[in-house]
């Protein structure tokens, strides 16, 4: 049995080799399109979606106009908006991508396999080759299921993020300014 140490080490390099894989190009054609956008609607099923909340939460701490598909605050999508799809493969991203397509959005898919189906309707496809089905494109791992491309998605919003923040000049006060209020903590914590 491998100890608490070397799984660390083991699902830590995995993290590694996904997110070093990912092309540097697409990361600059993801901000620009995200810089571009009206409104961003972000969309994602199960443990996947965890990371399109916090990336929407991100955005919006940053000035971007950004939503989660099927809140109820969410707006119309059209022309001049951004759809990214953290994923798709499922039947259920690919009638969302058509939808969002069919109203004028750009859409974008971070996910393991833009050679897909879904990735025929994307402006962008952003390669995060975490394991999902276990293919030859994809990073192996010794975690079950998606979980190295939920991991991945995370950390690579997150990296973005930082990005987004330099090529923006976004301020990082103005943005923790942005955060809620609600939450309670002590003021010498806000």
């Amino acid at each position: 049995m491998a100890t608490y140490q070397e799984l660390v080490e083991t699902v830590l390099a995995e993290n590694r080799e996904t997110l070093l894989k990912v092309d540097p190009q697409q990361i600059e054609q993801l901000m620009d399109e995200i810089c571009k956008a009206k409104t961003i609607q972000l969309y994602a099923m199960g443990r996947m979606q965890l990371s399109v909340r916090g990336f929407a939460m991100r955005l919006k701490h940053m000035g971007f106009d950004s939503y989660v598909v099927y809140d109820t605050t969410s707006p119309y999508l059209g022309k001049g908006d951004l759809l990214i799809v953290h994923c798709a493969v499922t039947n259920v991203e690919l009638n969302i991508i058509k939808l969002a397509k069919e109203a004028g959005a750009r859409i974008v898919l971070l996910t393991a396999h833009p050679e897909n189906q879904h990735g025929q309707y994307a402006d962008l496809a952003v390669r995060v080759p975490g394991q999902i089905f276990g293919g030859a494109e994809e990073v192996a791992s010794i975690q079950p299921m998606s979980t190295l491309l939920e991991q991945a998605l995370f950390l690579f919003t997150d990296i973005v993020t930082l990005k987004l923040i330099e090529k923006c000049n976004i301020d990082m006060a103005a943005m923790k300014a942005s955060h809620t209020n609600l939450e309670g903590l002590p003021h010498k914590f806000a």
